[in-house]
């Protein structure tokens, strides 16, 4: 997936999507599976008879085909050792950066490729129609109607002792915590050999000899879009590794950053493609056995050899059978300055995965340059208001400093002015620009001012934009539910709001997300009017002055005597007068019930 130029069989193939954007299943079941079965057999499995609807048809496909599939096995291992070019390149990294330690270590030949999008989904759960589930001791896999549910054996997130970093290449943050190189070798090392109990193909759970194998992936991250006329995009690639038994983390990772196909041929090869490649590659193994690895086998000091740094950080031992990061989840990345970012989760929680592309995206975003890591950016906020039906020119909302006439000369050649004094923007034509004088009245539909002493006036449309010489604009807009339009203005100058710098969980996308979906429209239906109209009278004219038991009375900052509707009274305060509270007298609470 070199670009985002995808269409047709090309854009359903790598991200399950059509050309609309919609979600699309590019192939039906019995395709899959009998591309899974062809995909098994040449990697040497044996591969049982199908059961489904076409088997006698697949079953002689595949003994017709079986000495090319013995065939292509036999290549396959006269070429172990032989790597695809990512591989090569995540290799050769590898070999420079660890020779200091004396171990050698060897990124996985014989792993299966998912190289469509949508094939680790189907290998996520028994190929029998009729058991819906899968188990082991990292993952819960269950068939729905309606796709696939899989809850990982940590469904949440630390940040607590999480984030690891090998003593090597870059510089290491503070706040992070430095590893010996040799540890990191020998983590690697046990991170590329799970046990066959992890590494069973879920899919193959019900066969007489279950595969088990090592998955792989290949992904194409944007990492700078293309500038049309000035630059063409341009992405990295990263290489997922997972244990057989953890494939839905890449069904969810490939259903975020896509599919990018087979690493092995040339049309996928970054390095034949560098006019969109930033030169970077990253790699990510998955591996939560590593949890629970002996410190003192992983070639950490004892702590009367250890530094300040190493006994403050845990990087050391003191009885013989203390565990690596006390046993609990951690991830730990090797990198340096050429781009290349080999990364160890020792978790199979899904935000790791999705969290650890975008962290190498950050990489490749400083080292490539003239590209925004993740955590910047920002928005410039406009405030607006619902007006009504009517909007008059109030000199608090727009002042006095501006007039038509400096507008127009602001605006030069890129607006018509009409006779009636008021001009048309010559690009957009939607958008008006008013006198200073101007008022818009929905109830009549139109917007009137005055020239040279008499009244001037036009239609107020919807989809047209109306504005003030000061920037303020107004708008006619729909309500969601109902025929009705009212006035929308918004103010001129807008507030730069720059992303916070926060720590996980700190709320940061939360103030990002528009509220709309927050508010339920719709028509309410009262069985009394009138009784239901007193009762909301009662509750807005209420005396709460003495709604405090008197022993909690004294404590309250504020006096409750406001009223619900008072500017002086916030939502959150409205809602705590409203809900039965062991500090309110007994007459409140049997009012509020």
């Amino acid at each position: 997936m070199a670009n985002t130029n995808l269409r047709g069989e090309d854009l359903i193939r790598h991200c399950g999507l059509n050309d609309e954007g919609k979600a699309v299943e590019q192939m039906d079941q019995h395709a899959f599976h009998r591309l899974i079965a062809f995909k098994l057999a040449s990697n040497g499995f044996e591969v049982p008879p199908a059961r489904n609807g076409n088997a006698e048809s697949e079953n002689q496909v595949l003994q017709l085909a079986s000495d090319l599939f013995h065939k292509y096995a036999e290549q396959s291992r006269l070429l172990t050792g032989h790597l695809n070019p990512p591989d090569r390149r995540i290799q050769d990294f590898l070999d420079d950066a660890l020779a200091s330690t004396g171990i050698t270590i060897k990124l996985p030949t014989a792993a299966i490729n998912m190289d469509r999008y949508g094939m680790a989904r189907q290998l996520s759960i028994p190929d029998d129609p009729s058991v819906s589930e899968f188990h082991n001791g990292q993952m819960d896999s269950y068939r729905l109607c309606n796709g696939v549910l899989h809850n990982p054996l940590n469904d949440r997130r630390t940040t607590k002792g999480v984030f690891h970093i090998a003593d090597y290449g870059l510089p290491i943050p503070a706040d992070k915590i430095k590893v010996p190189l040799v540890t990191y070798a020998r983590l690697l090392e046990a991170a590329l050999q799970p046990p066959d109990d992890l590494n069973l193909l879920p899919y193959t759970a019900g066969w007489k000899n279950p595969v088990r194998s090592m998955v792989s992936t290949m992904l194409r991250p944007l990492a700078c879009p293309e500038v049309p006329n000035v630059s063409p995009e341009k992405r990295m690639e990263v290489r997922f590794f997972v244990p057989g038994g953890c494939v839905s983390n890449i069904d969810f990772v490939e259903s975020i950053f896509g599919n990018a196909g087979d690493p092995s041929l040339p049309e996928n090869d970054a390095g034949l493609d560098t006019h969109h490649w930033t030169g970077t590659s990253g790699c990510v193994i998955l591996a939560p056995h590593i949890r629970g690895l002996n410190k003192k086998a992983l070639g950490l000091p004892h702590l009367s050899d250890a530094t300040d740094d190493q006994k403050a950080t845990g990087m050391c031992w003191e009885n013989e059978d203390d565990q690596y990061n006390n046993g609990q989840p951690f991830k730990i990345t090797l990198r340096d300055k050429r781009g290349i970012m080999v990364t160890i989760l020792a978790d199979n929680y899904f935000g790791y995965c999705k969290k650890e592309v975008k962290t190498q995206i950050g990489l490749t975003a400083n080292i490539f340059g003239l590209a925004e890591e993740e955590h910047a950016g920002g928005a410039i906020a406009f405030k607006s208001y619902s007006l009504g039906t009517n909007f008059y020119p109030d000199e608090a909302i727009v002042g006095t400093s501006h007039t038509f006439e400096e507008a127009i000369k602001l605006l030069g050649n890129t607006v018509i002015v009409h006779p009636k004094g008021y001009a048309t923007d010559k690009k957009y034509t939607n958008i008006h620009i008013l006198p200073q004088d101007m008022s818009v009245d929905l109830n009549a539909q139109n917007a009137t001012w005055t020239k040279n002493g008499e009244t001037q006036s036009i239609r107020v449309l919807p989809g047209h934009t109306y504005l003030h010489p000061s920037g303020y604009k107004i708008r006619l807009e729909k309500h969601p539910e109902s025929t009705a339009f009212k006035l929308i203005g918004t103010a001129g100058e807008g507030t730069f709001c720059h992303k916070p710098s926060t720590v996980s969980g700190g709320g940061k996308s939360e103030i990002s997300k528009s509220l709309n979906d927050a508010v339920i429209y719709g028509s309410i239906y009262i069985g009394d009017f009138e009784k239901d109209m007193a009762l909301v009278k009662d509750i807005l004219e209420r005396d709460y002055s003495n709604c405090f038991d008197p022993q909690y009375a004294k404590q309250q900052s504020r006096s409750p005597e406001r009223k619900i509707l008072s500017m002086e009274r916030s939502l959150g305060s409205v809602v705590k007068l409203l809900t039965p509270n062991s500090e309110y007298t007994k007459e409140h609470c049997e009012f509020i019930h």
